[in-house]
């Protein structure tokens, strides 16, 4: 039985399609973080393309330990929308398949998987710190991930749950300043966690961070980029995105084939047109979602060009952190907060 805490956000194309689609006569079930109006728009142009799916939407941390708990049976067809972290970490786990798509070629290197060829990148997106510009000066914004500890910014920022994909991109993006040779936490860093904690607002849901923003406790966000602006309408203020010193954790997010699906050409057809750049332009000009494929960046709307290059990515190697992140997660769990 699906678990209730799970959305389906939609469940059938359109019926019209259904003899354009007779070779794919069941919907393949989709997993991803994509929900409420996304999914549903998602939902709606693969209908359009010939693509019948089913959408199984939940928190990025929820659909990483779905997966797992189903490992010895499957129940998705396609991944998307995890994490470089989480789709590197559940490839560790033998959850996917190789399978490179159409549009992988045109890639540049860092977003393909051409070890592998399971995890393919589409959309790219900046963690970063803001900062409500009708209540701060700009001269007094923080300039570096490492600046929030400071005492002048006690109070001013929310942490959320480390199960949420964000807050563990940025806490990740800190750690490594601190990682040796073997990629092992100093303890300089473990102390500079724990100060940072001591230094914010700690809060495990949204609503609860957004009700920091709205009392006016916090005026620096940390978010990742799309989420700033949304939080910024939200709750009325303005929004300025802060280029920090030593780079911004960028996170892209990848698509995969399960391992086991019994619907595997179905679900090669649909990723061939998920990631291709005419669809990623689409999403661009529907979300202002940042795409990763040259093609569909220079197809985009201006606004989305520029965005795609408003902060310094922050040099991460996420293939080579994924195995130590549980264990980062679960000393801060246990020993910081």
């Amino acid at each position: 039985m699906m678990n209730t805490k799970f959305r389906v956000l939609a469940f059938t194309a359109l019926a019209a399609l259904s003899a354009t689609t007779a070779a794919f006569a069941e919907p393949i079930t989709v997993y991803t973080p994509q929900g409420e109006e996304r999914g549903i728009w998602i939902t709606e142009q693969a209908a359009a393309a010939g693509h019948e799916i089913e959408i199984l939407s939940a928190g990025g941390g929820e659909l990483f330990d779905r997966i797992l708990a189903e490992k010895a049976n499957p129940q998705a067809d396609v991944v998307f929308g995890l994490i470089d972290a989480a789709m590197a970490s559940l490839k560790t786990e033998s959850m996917f398949q190789a399978y490179e798509p159409a549009w992988a070629k045109g890639l540049p290197a860092v977003y393909r998987d051409d070890a592998d060829k399971m995890v393919y990148k589409f959309w790219q997106t900046p963690i970063v710190i803001a900062y409500n510009a009708d209540a701060m000066d700009a001269a007094d914004a923080p300039t570096s991930w490492l600046d929030l500890t400071k005492p002048e910014y006690s109070g001013k920022y929310v942490i959320g749950s480390s199960a949420w994909q964000t807050t563990k991109s940025y806490l990740v993006g800190i750690l490594v300043r601190f990682a040796d040779e073997n990629g092992d936490i100093s303890d300089e860093g473990w102390t500079f966690m724990q100060d940072l904690y001591d230094n914010a607002i700690v809060v495990e849901s949204g609503d609860a961070k957004t009700a920091a923003f709205v009392n006016g406790d916090a005026v620096i966000d940390l978010n990742w980029f799309g989420g700033v602006g949304r939080q910024a309408a939200d709750v009325g203020y303005t929004a300025t995105i802060v280029d920090t010193e030593g780079g911004t954790p960028f996170i892209s997010e990848g698509i995969a084939i399960m391992d086991g699906t019994d619907q595997l050409d179905a679900a090669k057809a649909f990723v061939d047109w998920f990631g291709s750049p005419e669809f990623m332009i689409a999403y661009a000009q529907e979300f202002g979602q940042v795409p990763v494929h040259p093609e569909a960046v220079a197809g985009s709307p201006m606004e989305v060009q520029a965005n795609a290059t408003l902060v310094s990515p922050q040099d991460i190697d996420w293939d080579d952190v994924a195995p130590k992140i549980d264990g980062w997660m679960q000393r801060i769990e246990l020993d910081i907060k």
